[in-house]
């Protein structure tokens, strides 16, 4: 899913969105170069943030900012993300974080080629759903061995933590090539202006389709009977059988 919509992404800003906005809304926050570059512009030029006065970069540097404050914003949602937690469950927050990305993937359809402040905003709402769903996932899969041992009296994390691994890989390597087949099926053609189907695809592929993976991921995880309850029984009685082992 996020290969999917990062890949899609590129196409987007490069293809979709309005270049001479993408100009504007970058010039607006200071990104934007009008000719000799110094001071701590000098700084944000080598990291490609900063537009160049013929805009020919403006796509790259709307994309790069794009994931820049996306990938801020998960860091707050992270240090958040303990608290919530202990106080709501890691499953409810799981839940919660990413129906707020679902949503904030799927709107991003519905944003027009000049409301680059609209893209952004989607961003932030994305990542403050996705954040703290990130250090969650793996303490998520301890909780599932955790439940394989109450269950069976046999642990098997190394099991678990090898399976969940080789599941990222695999997904990540099925993303790409996923992103690459809905731009073929819609008539993509590089370095050309997209026809109308090119940039449905492109809309779709950072939107639509992600957003369905994501709601499917949804009721997968709703069939987890491990919710917060669940998890305090268990962790007590585990810590009861050790004592006896012990």
């Amino acid at each position: 899913m996020l290969v999917v919509r990062g890949s899609s992404s590129n196409y987007f800003f490069a293809y979709y969105l309005d270049q001479r906005q993408i100009k504007t809304f970058l010039g607006s926050i200071g990104l934007a170069s009008t000719g000799s570059v110094s001071g701590w512009k000098s700084v944000l030029n080598p990291l490609g943030l900063l537009v160049k006065p013929d805009g020919s970069n403006a796509a790259a540097v709307g994309l790069s900012l794009f994931f820049v404050v996306g990938s801020l914003v998960q860091i707050v949602g992270i240090v958040f993300s303990k608290p919530l937690a202990d106080r709501f469950g890691k499953k409810a927050v799981f839940i919660s974080g990413m129906s707020i990305t679902a949503i904030a993937t799927a709107l991003v359809f519905f944003v027009g080629p000049t409301s680059i402040t609209a893209m952004f905003t989607l961003s932030i709402l994305w990542a403050l759903g996705w954040g703290p769903t990130v250090p969650l996932l793996w303490v998520m899969i301890a909780d599932v061995a955790d439940y394989s041992e109450w269950k069976t009296s046999r642990r098997a994390t190394g099991f678990m933590y090898a399976g969940i691994l080789f599941a990222l890989k695999a997904g990540l390597s099925l993303g790409g090539a996923l992103s690459a087949w809905v731009l073929h099926a819609h008539g993509y053609i590089p370095d050309v202006a997209q026809t109308d189907h090119a940039l449905l695809g492109i809309r779709l592929g950072a939107s639509v389709y992600p957003a369905i993976a994501l709601v499917l991921s949804l009721v997968c995880l709703m069939m987890n009977p491990i919710g917060k309850a669940l998890n305090a029984c268990i962790q007590d009685e585990l810590a009861e059988r050790r004592k006896a082992y012990a």
